[in-house]
């Protein structure tokens, strides 16, 4: 397993802050650069320990011709920023988007790119919200074979240093799956949220906010992943709105025993997730 020696974080916000408390946990002797718009910020996050220098823009000379580039920044902004890491002179360059497919299209003939999407988060965003134990023991889909690519091996090991369960996937599976276990989820609990009324907001139980944390996410963001996984998203709703209308038919109805199938069905789905919960 390689030994890191400089990582450059472009987008130092929750992901690309988590990445660097944990990358600077796990290997106490790592240069972490960042990359950023804000320099008070960035300079904020030098003097607490997160960075060890930061940069307004990537540039060559800047870091070892080594380095590994992580790219933490809204999906729609990720390819540019990659091209730039690697013109500056990043070995290899890795991101943290939650769509890959676009982004690794428009970065096919690159091998040094390596599509990765750490499956962790919050609604948060800022470094001020940054853990080091973010990423333990979370899923990471890393596109690519490490069998065939030693820039897709060296990324996994980094992720798996990070505490992460690394599985490979193409990137159009990715986008796929994704769309029904994190994007569909959010613009549910968007709407969800939307549904209820300021002053009926007194109202609400822990039932509604556990439902509806996530809607607080950042709008930037999402609408940049919702657009950029267009295709998977759509394909999502309609099997939501598929069982949307199942429950109004079923309610319609009066149709006690499939209101309780279709309860059930993703009950016992939802409890496979914690084998604890009963």
């Amino acid at each position: 397993m390689q030994t890191e020696r400089t990582l450059v974080i472009v987008g130092v916000g929750l992901i690309g802050g988590s990445a660097a408390a944990a990358a600077r946990k796990a290997m106490p002797e790592l240069r972490i650069v960042g990359i950023g718009r804000n320099p008070q910020r960035l300079q904020t996050a030098v003097d607490q320990g997160l960075l060890d220098a930061w940069h307004p823009r990537p540039a060559a000379g800047l870091w070892p011709a080594d380095a590994l580039g992580l790219v933490c920044l809204p999906v729609d902004q990720i390819a540019e920023s990659v091209k730039q890491l690697l013109q500056a002179g990043c070995s290899v360059v890795t991101d943290a988007g939650s769509v890959k497919e676009p982004i690794c299209s428009l970065l096919q003939h690159e091998p040094r790119f390596v599509g990765s999407h750490p499956i962790a988060g919050s609604e948060q965003s800022g470094f001020e919200h940054a853990t080091a134990d973010l990423f333990q023991q979370r899923v990471c889909v890393v596109c690519g074979d490490p069998n065939q690519s030693a820039a897709t091996a060296r990324t996994a090991a980094f992720w798996n240093r990070l505490g992460m369960l690394v599985r490979f996937m193409n990137a159009a599976e990715h986008d796929r799956v994704l769309a029904r276990t994190s994007h569909l989820p959010h613009v549910l609990a968007s709407i969800a949220a939307a549904c209820v009324s300021d002053s009926e907001l007194e109202f609400t139980g822990t039932g509604f906010r556990d439902t509806t944390r996530i809607a607080a996410s950042s709008a930037e963001v999402w609408t940049s992943i919702l657009l950029q996984n267009r295709a998977g998203c759509l394909n999502a709703m309609a099997a939501a709105s598929h069982l949307l209308e199942e429950f109004r038919q079923a309610i319609e109805r009066g149709d006690t025993a499939r209101l309780t199938e279709l309860w059930n069905t993703a009950a016992t789905r939802r409890r496979r997730l914690d084998p604890l919960q009963t």
